[in-house]
């Protein structure tokens, strides 16, 4: 069976499925870094070499959890055309929605400093996504003040830490007042969110 295939084999489609909601159970239970191979099979009441049929080992089982979490859930721009920002802001919510449906698991694990791949992860989803909707926002590169490079690592990290803080203090607002928000704050800039005079552009 080739490996195609086998993804494609309802049991295979099964055990993975189990074996991923067997990780999902126990982060916020144990926290990434005590769970053991076994914990995992145990939970999801199969054997060890079964698991090692499918993932080297619990990392690479964790970067799935996170594709199959993230898959599909913010629109992209569209290919053709001048995006409105209303979609965005849906784009921003949607991610919210999805982290505030799996709160616990991205608690612990957006907390956990023993698994720097995982924030790595998350926030190149965050770049990846902005970055298309940069791109498709402002596409003329000569009137572009900033390297969107620059720009889209600035939002990346600012957004996630805006994650962050929306767990870490119990999810108090909403995913579409939290997408509202970063949007403002994005497109007016910290002065103008405070409503403070904007600085003058530096040479």
């Amino acid at each position: 069976m080739s490996k195609k295939d086998k993804k494609l084999d309802p049991r295979v489609v099964r055990t993975c499925q189990l074996l991923r909601a067997a990780l999902i159970n126990l982060i916020p239970q144990k926290g990434f870094a005590a769970i053991s191979i076994q914990d995992i099979t145990d939970q999801a009441t199969l054997n060890r070499a079964t698991f090692y049929l499918h993932y080297r080992d619990k990392t690479e089982l964790l970067m799935e959890v996170f594709e199959e979490l993230m898959a599909g859930v913010t629109p992209l721009p569209p290919e053709e055309g001048h995006p409105p920002i209303q979609p965005v802001s849906v784009s921003i919510a949607r991610v919210f929605e999805r982290v505030g449906q799996h709160a616990d698991f991205f608690r612990v694990m957006l907390a956990e400093e023993s698994v720097p791949m995982f924030n790595a992860r998350i926030r190149q989803y965050v770049e990846d996504v902005g970055l298309k909707w940069i791109s498709a926002l402002q596409p003329e590169e000569d009137k572009i003040l900033v390297p969107p490079e620059i720009a889209i690592s600035f939002l990346g990290s600012a957004y996630l830490g805006a994650i962050v803080w929306w767990l870490q203090k119990g999810m108090p607002h909403p995913p579409d007042y939290m997408a509202n928000q970063l949007i403002q704050l994005t497109a007016l800039g910290l002065y103008g969110s405070l409503g403070l005079e904007t600085p003058p552009r530096l040479s």
